[in-house]
């Protein structure tokens, strides 16, 4: 989620909730995998669909899936509120059954019905790094959604944690980040605004009509992915956060909270005269703070993970002059959608699913920071190495397996390639139309975990958090509460 222009700024968007239509899996990397996800489906032709539009038969078979597949254990259905799960046993379990050919159970691929990352312990003693949060059984939504119960928020995911892995240990240039876009062409642009200037003398009974005619000159616009493989359910729910962000804030669909109304509605509200802008939104990662202990092996998320940001949409201004700024609506809108985004994250699935992967995106570049401090320096960020004596090559947990895209497949799924144009509009003091087309994305991980965001723990309950969860003996035990 970044506020850059253009094919940058399209990166990083994650918009709306959205179906993925599997294909061409293995049985081994089938699993839990169905064609909806958060209300949207894709299409044979690559667009990005409503499942709204589909008859019931047909949703119904999107979402089918064999028989017990996605049931939790007894023992995992139980709520916690604090549930730890580590990351070297589960590791070594996924990699025992895939050696012998076996299944991997509910209980793996929703890592125990962990619901959210608070906490990510390194355990110095175990080569290990755990990861705390609440968790129990899970429930499927009519949409697709697989949410925790009762919470309703949504599971984390096996693939999504081994994408995260991935991509936290892969060489990135400065500022890489990952995330997605939807973003108008510059043709369609250029043809939506010359539509626009040719409309004259209209009144409200003509606004169906004028909005499809809006809609089909700006045309599909495209889809990308940016640092992760476009084809995984990682790269699908950015998409589908991003989409949903779009809608909600163009009024296709009724904002989930009274807090954070629709930016139509603020803009029509503070019209003074003048061309109104075309305006984006998107997502970017960012916690109020990342509380660490003074031996960096304990640190805990602080904050929702996401803020939204705006920034007008064009073509790209003539030579010498400066991009206009968003407008005051456009910024209402961003900081509202920011200020309650626990309250939106409650109420739509798609973006607490963004939230999960903001989290795992993080706890990722934590654990390639503290493998990759060099043995007799402690497993600290920023640069401000600290001497530990117990840190040494073996003690340090560094993912193998997870990292094997042939030995560890993760589901693929259909990519979306685009997504049809919205438009809306209000008739404002009798002669003010106002349209509005576009959304997006940005997570810098690294950027998360750098001095000016880790904060020093207050107190030793940081500490005593990580001191209770320390392992079982059990080595077969890769979750506990």
């Amino acid at each position: 989620m970044c506020c850059r222009f253009g094919r940058s700024l399209s990166r990083l968007r994650l918009s709306g909730a959205l179906i993925a239509v599997l294909t061409g899996l293995t049985a081994q990397t089938a699993f839990a995998q169905f064609g909806a996800v958060g209300g949207v489906y894709v299409d044979p032709e690559g667009m990005l669909r409503e499942t709204s539009s589909l008859a019931e038969s047909d949703l119904k078979q999107k979402l089918a899936a064999p028989a017990g597949e996605k049931q939790p254990s007894a023992q995992v259905s139980a709520p916690s509120p604090l549930r730890k799960v580590s990351l070297r046993r589960l590791e070594q379990e996924v990699a025992r059954r895939h050696a012998a050919g076996e299944p991997l159970s509910a209980d793996l691929r929703y890592m125990a019905g962990l619901n959210a990352v608070k906490f990510v312990f390194i355990d110095a003693d175990q080569a290990d790094v755990i990861l705390a949060g609440p968790a129990g059984g899970w429930d499927v939504l009519p949409t697709g959604d697989i949410v925790s119960l009762p919470s309703k928020r949504p599971v984390l995911q096996l693939d999504d944690l081994i994408v995260a892995l991935r991509y936290g240990f892969a060489d990135h240039a400065p500022g890489a980040f990952f995330g997605c876009s939807i973003e108008p062409t510059e043709q369609g642009m250029k043809a939506h605004a010359a539509h626009v200037r040719g409309l004259a003398n209209i009144d409200a009974s003509q606004m169906p009509q004028i909005l499809r005619r809006m809609e089909r000159a700006m045309g599909p616009q495209d889809i990308h992915v940016y640092g992760v493989p476009g084809a995984s359910r990682f790269a699908l729910e950015m998409i589908a956060a991003d989409y949903r962000l779009k809608r909600i804030s163009l009024s296709h669909d009724p904002s989930p909270s009274t807090n954070v109304p629709g930016y139509l509605d603020l803009a029509e509200r503070a019209v003074t005269g003048g061309p109104q802008r075309q305006h984006r939104w998107w997502f970017v990662g960012h916690y109020d703070a990342i509380r660490h202990t003074a031996d960096r092996l304990a640190y805990e998320f602080e904050g929702t993970g996401l803020k939204v940001e705006t920034a007008p949409t064009q073509l790209k201004p003539p030579r010498g002059q400066v991009a206009p700024k968003p407008t005051r609506a456009a910024k209402m809108f961003a900081e509202l959608a920011t200020k309650n985004l626990p309250e939106l994250c409650e109420k739509v699935p798609p973006f607490a699913e963004l939230q999960n992967l903001v989290a795992l995106g993080v706890a990722a570049a934590l654990v390639r920071r503290q493998s990759d401090v060099p043995p007799g320096v402690g497993p600290v960020a920023g640069g401000r190495d600290e001497p530990a004596e117990e840190s040494t090559e073996e003690n340090r947990w560094r993912p193998t397996h997870f990292l094997d895209e042939a030995e560890c497949p993760i589901a693929g799924f259909e990519t979306p390639k685009q997504t049809p144009a919205l438009a809306n509009a209000r008739f404002v003091k009798d002669r003010f139309w106002m349209f509005s087309v576009s959304g997006g994305v940005e997570i810098n991980p690294r950027l998360l975990i750098d001095e000016e965001h880790l904060k020093p723990a207050a107190g030793e309950k940081l500490a005593a958090a990580r001191d209770k969860s320390k392992p079982p003996k059990d080595e077969a035990r890769w979750w506990w509460d």
